[in-house]
């Protein structure tokens, strides 16, 4: 009996237990929740914008660049020498009068040179003459007197006019034209150690001082006019259109106040292949301008209406521009009237319309983005 019992009862037992085990699986199951879905959102990306507002549009160029002097002579010996004191010392900030001397090297050999070939051709013609009174009868006069001229120490005066090719064989022959010319190339190198100013300037560079020993080709210093100046400045090549020689405009200093008027005198023929500009060449008027100064302006070069104004750098390779709609960017194609180096003109853009200014890497129709308003 109490076998049965315990029989019986162990199997009430384990049905009790697998009936909970499946109850409780049921309420697990049940309390199971299925998450919710998360979406993938994509972080806008911010980017520098402008609304479209057409109207008139001014074509002003920008231009930068450093004051040159026009008269300028950079100072090179020809010979060699030791560099004299002078009255006025070649020192940079010394200004000189057009003749003046700058710069002169001791000339005392080529001098010494030069006197022994005026003795040895004043020799030459006192041993000719009484051969003209016998040979050229109505030539010897005029060579009497040209031989009480000609000085032992001084500049050496110019040979008579010779009447015809006799007398010119005949001097020729007695080696007087070669001596005469001899000596006249040594005045020509002895001119080459006084060196003179070439115009009313200003030294601003000076590489040597007195007792300097120079030789041939040894730089020596630079000589400017300071009176006379021009701007180096590039512009875009497609802008040089615009501007016209005799064009005047406004500069000012970078330096510091003032304003002065430039004008365009002449542009530069070939287009620098690494940046697409062209020298342009201003001269410059004005008092307080000074060799090698930065000055800046802009050339204005007129309007164009309806037209909007946009950075260059927001051109697309085919032309177009990004614009945005919806936080999303859309390709607008558009009509490109100008295009400078920081600034480009195009029309086809509606009122209001948001323009995307950043050049963007990667960037693709739909991709969303956050504009900031870059005016």
């Amino acid at each position: 009996m109490n076998d049965l019992f315990k029989r019986r009862l162990t199997i009430i037992l384990g049905l009790l237990f697998i009936v909970g085990g499946i109850g409780t699986c049921k309420v697990l199951k049940d309390s199971k929740k299925t998450p919710d879905r998360m979406e993938v959102i994509t972080a806008a990306r911010a980017v520098r914008t402008l609304t479209a507002q057409n109207g008139p549009v001014r074509l002003s160029i920008p231009i930068t660049g450093r004051l040159r002097a026009v008269d300028r002579m950079l100072i090179t010996a020809e010979v060699g020498g030791t560099v004299q004191r002078t009255g006025t010392t070649f020192r940079e900030g010394v200004t000189f009068r057009k003749g003046e001397v700058l710069l002169q090297i001791d000339n005392g050999e080529v001098r010494a040179q030069v006197n022994a070939q005026q003795s040895s051709f004043l020799r030459t013609l006192v041993q000719l003459v009484p051969d003209l009174r016998i040979d050229f009868p109505d030539a010897a006069a005029k060579w009497e007197t040209y031989l009480k001229s000609v000085p032992v120490e001084g500049l050496l005066p110019e040979l008579p006019k010779l009447a015809n090719e006799q007398e010119r064989n005949y001097m020729a022959g007695r080696g007087l034209l070669d001596q005469y010319y001899g000596i006249r190339a040594l005045y020509e190198r002895l001119g080459k150690y006084n060196i003179t100013a070439p115009f009313d300037g200003v030294v601003v560079s000076a590489s040597v001082e007195p007792g300097t020993i120079v030789t041939p080709g040894t730089r020596l210093g630079e000589f400017i006019s300071p009176g006379s100046l021009e701007l180096e400045t590039a512009i875009g090549a497609g802008e040089l259109t615009l501007v016209h020689i005799g064009d005047t405009l406004r500069l000012t200093s970078t330096e510091g106040p003032g304003t002065w008027r430039g004008r365009i005198i002449r542009a530069g023929e070939n287009i620098d292949a690494s940046t697409q500009t062209v020298k342009l060449f201003v001269q410059v008027d004005g008092k307080d301008l000074r060799d090698g100064q930065y000055l800046a302006g802009s050339i204005e070069a007129g309007a164009l209406s309806d037209a909007v104004a946009v950075p260059r750098s927001a051109l697309l390779e085919d032309g177009s521009l990004y614009t945005v709609k919806d936080s999303a960017l859309v390709k607008m194609p558009v009509e490109i009237l100008h295009q400078g180096v920081e600034q480009a003109v195009v029309r086809g853009l509606a009122n209001g319309q948001v323009v995307v200014t950043d050049r963007l890497s990667g960037a693709y129709e739909g991709l969303r983005v956050a504009p900031v308003t870059s005016e």
